[in-house]
């Protein structure tokens, strides 16, 4: 007992940080995802499924049979080449067989097909395949920040400086040097490593804290997205367990207790984008199996929380990572940290920093970015990747912090708070307004 007890207590206390859905218990909820039979609603129950009056059911057919008549006279061309892709894009078939919750995709896919094709941008509009124009509202998942247009003076004027050199890899283009001293001096941090993805720069940052703490396990909130990679995705979704993952509750005096006593633990991972909605999915590729949706933004209390997680953080010894591939250089120029005022150990950039095209990368302190030991010349920690660095990436990277650092865009961030706020309220008394 006197060795079975303290095993127990670490363990319960362990389960208890755990949030109580099976969002927090992966290897459950993988059990559960496994067992679940398909089913479907048939036309008769699919417009009344929630016990909706008859005539309420006849006003929502009527209304879908005309959305799909429209969609099919609209969008012919790009309904065409989606269906023909499709016979070869894996990536079409998952996303219309989950474009809504599986009860219903079948009879959507048949008579709601999507069309999955853009020709051109102006402005805020999307020119499809069959000449339509279209509000562009996805943000092209997280990467457009600043408009359509300043990508495409940030493509060009990439493709121009790099077009000498081409696609010559394993040598740098000159502007990498620049990049790298801009980069670290936004994160505050000292080294930076370039990747081709947002998943690959979560998984070296983690990947270099493992290696460092010699720990097993990193920490994860409920909820948080940080990419496709297995360890950072333990449910559904991944086809081996992740037992190295530990999924906490976001913003609870219980995971702090978790932190403060196990050994066992080589970072804590945070996505900031969960001030908005702690322990819920954040937009990221789970959003297409889920349909709820609710914000409440405190960003003093989040602010508090992740001080609260830095002070743990560094007593234990505990490298904190600020996965901000969605928001960095959304929230503020020098992204969460500078809005949340807290500085992590650790950071991760993707999306909108490329200026338009691929790109991850890992900031930190230089002793955690280092990947051997002076000491031990065959333990280290291999990261490399062909396209990491590309010349056309970096120079439309640099034509990205060029447009940053200009008073133009630094204008933006003033007052974003009130200017969405301001805009939402808008939008909402339009919205009242046209009943």
């Amino acid at each position: 007992m006197a060795v079975l007890l303290p095993r127990l207590l670490a363990r319960l206390k362990l389960s208890r940080a755990k949030h109580r859905s099976l969002a927090g218990h992966a290897r459950m909820a993988k059990r559960i995802a496994g067992l679940l039979p398909f089913y479907e609603y048939s036309e008769q129950r699919f417009f009344g499924v929630d016990g909706a009056p008859p005539d309420v059911a006849a006003r929502r057919r009527d209304a879908f049979e005309r959305l799909s008549q429209r969609a099919r006279e609209r969008y012919p061309a790009g309904l065409a080449l989606t269906a023909e892709a499709a016979t070869y894009l894996s990536d079409l078939q998952f996303t219309a067989a989950y474009r809504v919750p599986f009860q219903f995709s079948r009879y959507v896919r048949q008579h709601l097909p999507s069309a999955s094709f853009a020709t051109a941008t102006a402005g805020n509009r999307l020119l499809d395949l069959d000449g339509n124009e279209l509000l562009d509202l996805t943000g092209s998942s997280g990467v457009n920040v600043f408009g359509n247009d300043f990508y495409k003076t940030c493509i060009e004027a990439g493709v121009h400086e790099a077009r000498n050199l081409g696609a010559v890899l394993g040598l740098y283009h000159p502007v990498v040097a620049s990049n790298a001293r801009r980069i670290a001096a936004i994160a505050g941090l000292d080294e930076v490593s370039f990747h081709m993805s947002g998943t690959e720069a979560v998984m070296q940052a983690v990947r270099l804290a493992r290696y460092h703490t010699g720990r097993s396990h990193l920490v994860r909130f409920c909820g948080a997205y940080h990419g496709w990679w297995g360890d950072v995705q333990p449910g559904p979704g991944n086809p081996t367990p992740a037992d190295g993952t530990y999924t906490l509750k976001d913003m609870d005096e219980k995971s702090l207790a978790v932190l403060r006593t196990r050994r066992d633990i080589a970072c804590v991972l945070v996505n900031p984008l969960q001030a908005l909605h702690p322990n819920r999915p954040a937009p990221g590729d789970a959003s297409l199996i889920a349909g709820g949706r609710r914000a409440h933004f405190d960003r003093a209390g989040y602010a508090a929380w992740l001080r609260q997680l830095r002070e743990v953080c560094t007593q234990r010894n505990i490298p904190l990572i600020f996965d901000e591939v969605f928001v960095g250089f959304r929230l503020a120029a020098g992204g969460a940290q500078e809005y949340f005022g807290v500085r992590a150990d650790l950071v991760t950039y993707g999306k909108t920093l490329g200026g338009g095209l691929p790109i991850g990368v890992v900031c930190g302190r230089r002793a955690l970015m280092r990947r051997y030991r002076h000491d031990r010349p065959a333990d280290i920690c291999f990261a490399r990747g062909t396209f990491n660095a590309h010349p056309y990436v970096m120079t439309a990277m640099s034509a990205f912090l060029d447009r940053l650092e200009t008073p133009a865009t630094r204008a933006l961030y003033a007052g974003l708070d009130a200017c969405w706020n301001g805009r939402a309220q808008a939008l909402n008394i339009a919205l009242e307004a046209a009943d």
